[in-house]
């Protein structure tokens, strides 16, 4: 078992973070963009994974900015679909500018090219994983921590 505070590391994904708590079967953690997610406790380790090349890093701009004309129903079905906790934080990276005004007054074609400029993941994307919110919820989730270590 881990205790609170303590750093650990996913053993064979690139997962790690602060233990919030911890037992025999599951521990719960927060990462350093402030997602929580539990790990089976046999999947975590203390120790720190060697420092390797990695891949190239995301693009981090879509290849085609949206607009208001180009906005129809299944637009809207994608931004619904849109993790609450991604968007909470994709607001509150928005909001921080203050000459960006408000997030929740932008129209859809600004959020949805504003969430893909944040989490590296084009509009195409979001829309092909629009039936698996989990797995989309995973590749904003990254693309987040990635720029946050900016």
């Amino acid at each position: 078992m881990f205790s609170a505070g303590q750093t650990v590391y996913h053993r064979t994904r690139n997962h790690s973070g602060k233990v919030l708590e911890s037992d025999s079967a599951t521990t719960y953690l927060v990462q350093a963009n402030g997602v929580e997610c539990d790990f089976p406790t046999a999947d975590l380790t203390a120790t720190a994974p060697p420092v390797k090349a990695g891949p190239a890093p995301l693009s981090p701009v879509p290849s085609r900015v949206l607009t208001a004309a180009d906005i129809g129903p299944e637009h809207q079905k994608v931004l619904a679909i849109v993790p609450q906790r991604t968007l909470q934080a994709v607001a509150l990276l928005h909001d921080r500018n203050p000459k960006a005004g408000r997030f929740s007054a932008l129209d859809t074609a600004r959020k949805l090219n504003y969430i893909a400029e944040v989490t590296a993941v084009p509009y195409r994307t979001m829309k092909e994983f629009s039936d698996r919110p989990g797995e989309l919820g995973l590749m904003m989730g990254r693309g987040l921590a990635i720029g946050a270590g900016r």
